[in-house]
This record gives structure tokens, C-alpha cells and sequence, in this order.
């Protein structure tokens, strides 16, 4: 199991496109923070973007991506002087088809074609992977011949929001899916960072370990066996694992484990017994207390109310 696709699944994210439209007046929308995360590709013309409480704006060019995975607050504009309004009635009105930054009887030839979409997901999950994510990503796709890919499906994107046809809403939003993941692939490739949950899913020994951990699916991994198919000591392994995610190799089994059978009592039919053995727990006594400490409630009640 790759790890990332299994938090994807666990966190439930859901991605879409708001809209892609062309301006060809003055236009500024000031976005306010929010829960999940945005993106705004520059499909045609140039903008700028300034990230609340940095000093200067950023410009885009054509086909540049910003995402922003944590929701941070931000304007978008096609000058930095230009009038910001308040995202959320400007992004209504486009989707309404009345768009206000479109005027067809200007004389005005160039204009800028904004791609604006969101990423979804569940926030209230406690995990390493949410806590890292970068608050903003910059993508120059002009920049490197490697980025040509992302750049024709970006072009794919595009075709389908501005001329929708029979199955457009489903493409665009697995598209959107590729999109995000794509985006967290060069931010981790291209990151100097060199901790964080990121890069530790890139780690040659604890990316392993962490696909391990994700395709377990009865409990059957110990720190011990983890660091020796890392070929590292206990010790060794532990220091690297804690470093790179912020938690011990043990804390993350249990914290995981415990994600996972919420999930299952949410979504599946399973038994209680099977749930808990899944879990790493051999009775259902055991596996309820444990429960009740990490999410204040017993699995059964949980069950119940969802």
C-alpha cells in the first residue's frame, strides 16, 4: 500500500474547480483564510498573488500554478494595484455566469484566463502529513522540460471547464485529484527542506517503512521488524523516523491503527471483534478503552451516531 494513497483516502479529499474564466478589466478578489486548501493556475496573460503577511507579491506567468494547501489567506490580482473585493460573492457571480472582471465591449485585446479550484479534505484528522503541509506552493511550469506533462493537464483542465461537455464535472475532478498529488510531488522533490512528513515519504528507508505501516492490514508490524527491513538498528531507526515525522515509529503504529478502525466503524459493517483485532487489540474490552482515550468516546456509541 503507498502511504499517501491511503491518507488521501483516509483524510477523504475531494477536489473541484470553481471556475475558469477570462478578465479583461481591472480585477482583484481578496481571499479569505479557510479549513481546506486552493489553487489558481494562470492559464493565459499574467497576475499577481500576495500571501498575508509577506512583504512583496509574487507574479505569475502563463501557465505558473500557487496552491495553497492550508486554505492561508491571500489576494489575486491582474495588477498589484488593483481594487481586491471579497472572493466569495465575485467567485458566486462567475459561477452564476456573470462575471464581473469581463466586459464585452471593451476595446481591451489582452486579457488573463484564471483557473481557480479548491482541495477538500477531512481537517479534524490528526496526522503528520495535514500538520506539514506547506502553506503555499509556487510551480513554474515554463521553468523545466520535466513540467511538460503538468502543463498538458492543465491544458486538459482547461478544455474541459471552459467548454464542458457530457462527463465534464467527473474528469475535471479526478484531474483536480492529479493535480494536488502532482503538486505535493514537486514540492517534496524540489523542497529543501529535509524534515517533515514529505520528506520522510521520500526517505529511501522510512518511505518503505511508512508503505508498511499504510498496507498492514492485522496489526502485524513492530518497530522491530520495521527497522529490520530498513536494515537499521532499533535505535537508528527510531532517531530517523522521529526526526523526519515529528513522532516515534510506536506512536505513529498506534495513532494510525486507531484512524484506520475509526474509519472502519464509519464506513464498513465489520464486527467490533474484527475492527479491534484489526487494530492490534486481542479483545473488544481492550480495544474500546483504548478507543475512548484517543477520540472521548466508546466505539460503539461512535458507530451509533454516525
Amino acid at each position: 500500500m503507498d502511504a499517501l494513497a491511503d491518507i488521501l483516502k483516509t483524510i477523504r479529499l475531494h477536489t473541484s474547480t470553481y471556475f475558469c474564466s477570462d478578465f479583461n478589466t481591472d480585477w482583484g478578489m481578496d481571499i479569505a483564510h479557510r479549513d481546506n486548501g486552493l489553487f489558481h493556475i494562470i492559464v493565459e496573460g499574467e497576475c499577481w498573488v500576495k500571501i498575508q503577511n509577506r512583504d512583496n507579491p509574487i507574479h505569475m506567468s502563463m501557465g505558473d500554478i500557487v496552491a495553497f494547501p492550508t486554505g492561508g489567506a491571500h489576494w489575486i490580482s491582474n495588477t498589484p494595484e488593483s481594487e481586491k473585493q471579497a472572493s466569495d460573492k465575485i467567485v458566486s457571480q462567475i459561477i452564476d455566469g456573470d462575471n464581473p472582471f469581463f466586459d464585452a465591449n471593451s476595446s481591451i485585446t489582452t486579457k488573463q484566463t484564471l483557473l481557480c479550484g479548491a482541495f477538500e479534505y477531512n481537517s479534524a484528522i490528526s496526522h503528520p502529513f495535514l500538520r506539514d503541509l506547506p502553506c503555499f506552493i509556487h510551480i513554474k511550469t515554463s521553468e523545466s522540460q520535466e513540467l511538460t506533462w503538468l502543463k498538458e493537464l492543465v491544458k486538459v483542465l482547461y478544455r474541459e471547464s471552459k467548454f464542458p461537455s457530457p462527463g465534464s464535472s467527473v474528469i475535471i475532478d479526478r484531474l483536480t485529484e492529479v493535480l494536488f498529488i502532482q503538486i505535493l510531488r514537486i514540492y517534496v522533490k524540489n523542497s529543501s527542506i529535509k524534515h517533515g512528513y514529505m520528506s520522510a515519504l521520500n526517505d529511501s528507508k522510512i518511505g518503505p517503512a511508512l508503505n508498511r505501516i499504510h498496507g498492514e492490514t492485522l496489526a502485524e508490524w513492530s518497530v522491530e521488524k520495521l527497522a529490520s527491513e530498513a536494515a537499521l538498528s532499533r535505535s537508528a531507526f527510531t532517531e530517523r523516523f522521529t526526526r523526519l515525522v515529528s513522532e516515534t515509529p510506536k506512536t505513529y503504529l498506534i495513532n494510525w491503527r486507531m484512524q484506520k478502525a475509526k474509519s472502519k466503524l464509519k464506513t464498513t459493517e465489520l464486527s467490533m471483534y474484527k475492527i479491534a483485532e484489526s487494530a492490534g487489540y486481542s479483545s473488544e474490552a481492550a480495544f474500546s478503552k483504548a478507543f475512548k482515550q484517543f477520540f472521548d468516546s466508546t466505539p460503539g456509541f461512535y458507530r451509533k451516531h454516525q
